[in-house]
């Protein structure tokens, strides 16, 4: 027999899970998970209401007492039917509750902002680090003095100098070849490419790394069998590097020295174009992600409710659920001023560089003669 309402365990976030309550006591429905919940409920013609976890969490467990915190700790008690909203099927959560067939299947990544653009004044010393140029500066000083003392022949120092950097050179100083290799836009530094560069940087103190409080996330870092993860999730546990989720996408948690990790799809609907967005999202991936529906122990309406997920697999509801979001959020950031890229004068800015070097083979010609 069906039960006469059924309660539905959530935590709101924006663009992921909305839900509003309208004056005739209807309920507007908003997000992904927001938009197929709605249809979820529809399909089960059976009364619903809310419950918000006060703490705002998906669900960890919280030692000694062995409960749950959040959407997960509601079902578990049975103050919740059901959860929904990005919750991945842990052996740890499968064993306090029941679990639908997965309806997606997500990348868990990261987040980070773009920095700013760089001058192109110094630009021809932007492809080697400044550790080899600083190496290649003490070689040019010391070369001279190795064969100032290897040589039969006396020669002044100055001279020998000026041998090895005009062979290095292999070219004289001229203002039409300094002119060919000025970029003609501006470059934006290298970004990270790999967890382990981030995770890296998170250890040396130089960057951040947020997770959501509460999420299997922390737990996948913590039990990693490479170091370099294990030592990120003590790091996040021991600074609290959590984030309220709903925040995240708010670039609070997000620039060019701070990373956040969560599902990809969500990251990269938030994120907008790669060319205007303000963050770059990681093609590298922490984990795969199954994203099932957790119920309660004995659930009356479980046959129903997987019965009813596997039909929506089957037509790919989520999958033009996903399509329709991503669509509205591109078309409302149409409307926000971007960056057009438009066609400058040459200005003596863009040039100080090789005008530096001139300047400095002038100085040099001086000296010698």
């Amino acid at each position: 027999m069906d039960p006469l309402s059924i309660k539905v365990a959530t935590v709101i976030v924006k663009r992921q899970l909305e839900v509003q309550k309208l004056k005739e006591g209807k309920v507007e429905f908003g997000g992904l998970d927001g938009k197929f919940l709605e249809v979820i409920l529809e399909a089960l013609k059976v009364p619903y209401e809310f419950v918000f976890p006060a703490d705002d969490e998906w669900g960890r467990l919280f030692l000694p007492d062995g409960n749950w915190t959040g959407m997960v700790g509601k079902v578990q008690t049975g103050e919740a039917d059901i959860a929904m909203n990005f919750i991945m099927p842990t052996q740890e959560r499968m064993q306090i509750a029941d679990f639908t067939p997965a309806y997606s299947i997500d990348e868990i990544t990261f987040a980070i902002g773009k920095p700013g653009l760089v001058s192109p004044t110094l630009a021809f010393v932007y492809p080697f680090p400044f550790t080899l140029w600083w190496i290649c500066i003490g070689f040019l000083f010391l070369m001279p003095l190795i064969f100032l003392f290897l040589l039969d022949k006396r020669y002044s120092l100055i001279f020998l100098f000026l041998q090895t950097f005009s062979s290095i050179l292999r070219q004289p100083l001229m203002l039409h070849s300094c002119i060919s290799v000025i970029p003609n836009r501006t470059f934006r530094r290298r970004t990270y490419s790999e967890f382990q560069g981030t995770f890296r940087s998170s250890v040396r103190g130089s960057h951040k790394c947020f997770i959501s409080k509460g999420s299997s996330n922390l737990k996948i870092l913590l039990s990693s069998e490479i170091d370099y993860m294990k030592t990120l999730g003590k790091a996040v546990e021991q600074n609290n590097w959590y984030y309220a989720y709903d925040e995240v996408i708010g670039s609070n948690y997000i620039n060019p020295y701070s990373a956040a990790i969560g599902p990809k799809s969500m990251l990269q609907i938030n994120s907008g174009a790669e060319i205007s967005a303000s963050m770059h999202v990681s093609s590298d991936s922490l984990n795969s992600a199954t994203l099932a529906i957790p119920m309660r122990k004995n659930f009356p309406l479980k046959k129903k409710l997987c019965k009813i997920i596997s039909s929506l697999n089957s037509a790919g509801i989520y999958k033009k659920f996903l399509k329709d979001e991503s669509l509205r959020v591109w078309l409302t950031r149409q409307n926000e001023a971007s960056e057009i890229e438009a066609i400058k004068p040459l200005q003596i800015s863009d040039i100080s560089g090789p005008l530096i070097l001139l300047l400095a083979g002038y100085v040099l010609s001086i000296v010698v003669f």
